[in-house]
């Protein structure tokens, strides 16, 4: 049961970030919002999320929005080995740092992504721009939680 919230969970924030994209393209920015939240998800899972789980999961992303088979699956698997690898400094980090830390990898994911996708029109503004967003997003979920402990629990 558990397998089959997060799979709707993952189609719904997919088809809410398909609906949100058509308008940020305007604005030169791109949100990865199914990226950060499985990168949410690898950072607050209790248990070590494991290369398969991460795998099988970007591999659905690739499947049901239509992009490249196995680009998602291979940023996901990077991204949790990462986040994997650093789950002991964050603890030591402060929520600022944390939120530059997912930011940049948002933007990351973003260049990859373009690069993969659109390698005759990869544009560095749409990059820039989405840096900056993305670690204005990351903070305001961070200020979020911690003024607003309700939030916290609802995420």
């Amino acid at each position: 049961m558990n397998f089959i919230k997060k799979i709707l969970l993952v189609i719904l924030i997919n088809y809410i970030d398909s609906i949100i994209q058509e308008y940020t393209l305007k604005l030169y920015t791109i949100i990865p919002l199914t990226f950060l939240l499985f990168s949410f998800y690898v950072y607050k899972s209790k248990r070590i999320v494991g290369p398969l789980e991460s795998f099988i999961i970007g591999l659905f992303v690739d499947i049901i929005s239509e992009s490249f088979l196995g680009l998602n699956a291979a940023l996901f698997c990077i991204t949790t080995y990462l986040v994997n690898l650093n789950s002991n400094s964050f603890k030591l980090f402060s929520y600022f740092q944390i939120c530059l830390f997912f930011g940049i990898m948002a933007a990351a994911y973003v260049g990859f992504y373009q690069l993969v996708v659109n390698l005759y029109n990869f544009s560095y503004l749409i990059l820039f721009t989405s840096l900056i967003t993305n670690i204005m997003l990351c903070i305001t979920f961070a200020f979020l939680s911690i003024y607003f402990p309700s939030f916290k629990n609802r995420i």
